[in-house]
């Protein structure tokens, strides 16, 4: 018996032996970087400035590739059905991840392990320079005496965008007639076009118009002030607390070793720190959003209803 135990454990040990050198190789090829979205988006340039900053990080290139389709299932089916190895990891998205189930689907949350968020990306309400709204209290004024004869758009249905916006109707006690739009820069359009009355969009959505004079802000869904929006209070200090912003990060399988997550999670912690994605953030109109593994996955968690 205690023969039987002693090999047992020389096995164990010369497995972890064996092993340990493949895993302190990572990575041992080129990376795949997918994206679910178009080439030239915001979600597709930052993750291009990821792979062109963190090849260096991880001494091998890392490749970009876009999977468009099925709000993002097409690029996280590609990815499930790889070695889990981190040698094909994911950008994902807020908007992406809020649709599936926690647990149970093919695709579900526990699907992945949340490597890095990397970019946040806050909400405005904005209406034409000419509206009759001057800040959300003067829009929830008139919609309370009006229901549903305020239009107010927004990217796509049972987005964060028209989450946000039944979280104003709950918390105001008011009924707004929301429009959905298949792009964000859409509702930005529109408002400035006199079709609908208020535009949900994020600042680079919006911030062109804005610093033209075509627009104002009616309000701001984050938990402080900011820049170029100063004057614009949120909609907690107008009485609504509602705190609501878009992010950007990176998945991979859940399958894929914690070891290389977390050295994923390093690269991306090296690249945020680079002047050049600085300079990129900024010129984008994002903000760092970075939170590591762990916490990010249960942020992505607790915005999950399903």
């Amino acid at each position: 018996m205690k023969i039987k135990t002693t090999l047992a454990a020389l096995a164990l040990t010369l497995g972890a032996v064996i092993s340990a050198p493949s895993m302190a190789a990572y990575p041992e090829k080129p990376i795949t970087l997918v994206c679910w979205s178009s080439s030239g988006s915001g979600h597709d340039l930052m993750a291009r400035y990821i792979a062109k900053l963190g090849e260096k990080h991880l001494g091998q290139p890392i490749v970009v590739v876009n999977k468009k389709g099925g709000k993002g299932k097409v690029a996280m089916s590609y990815v499930l059905n790889q070695e889990a190895d981190g040698h094909v990891i994911m950008t994902n998205t807020r908007s992406m991840t809020n649709r599936l189930k926690k647990t149970g689907d093919s695709i579900a949350i526990d699907s992945f392990k949340y490597v890095s968020r990397v970019v946040k990306d806050p909400f405005v309400i904005a209406v034409n320079k000419d509206s009759k709204f001057n800040t959300i209290t003067d829009l929830v004024a008139f919609a309370r005496q009006n229901p549903n004869k305020v239009q107010i758009g927004g990217y796509s249905t049972k987005s964060v965008d028209e989450e946000l916006v039944k979280e104003l109707e709950a918390k105001a006690g008011i009924d707004l007639n929301y429009i959905p739009y298949k792009g964000g820069k859409e509702p930005v359009v529109a408002v400035l076009g006199g079709h609908i009355d208020v535009a949900i969009a994020n600042p680079s959505e919006m911030l062109a118009n804005f610093e033209a004079g075509k627009l104002k802000v009616l309000g701001v869904a984050s938990s402080d002030r900011f820049s170029p929006f100063d004057e614009a209070a949120t909609l907690t200090e107008q009485g609504y607390p509602i705190v609501t912003e878009h992010w950007r990060g990176i998945m991979a399988s859940k399958d894929v070793p914690d070891e290389v997550v977390a050295k994923l999670n390093d690269m991306i912690q090296k690249v945020m720190a680079e002047p050049e994605f600085k300079k990129f953030l900024a010129s984008a109109n994002m903000y760092d959003g970075y939170l590591a593994g762990d916490a990010f996955g249960e942020l992505v968690v607790s915005q999950t209803k399903n």
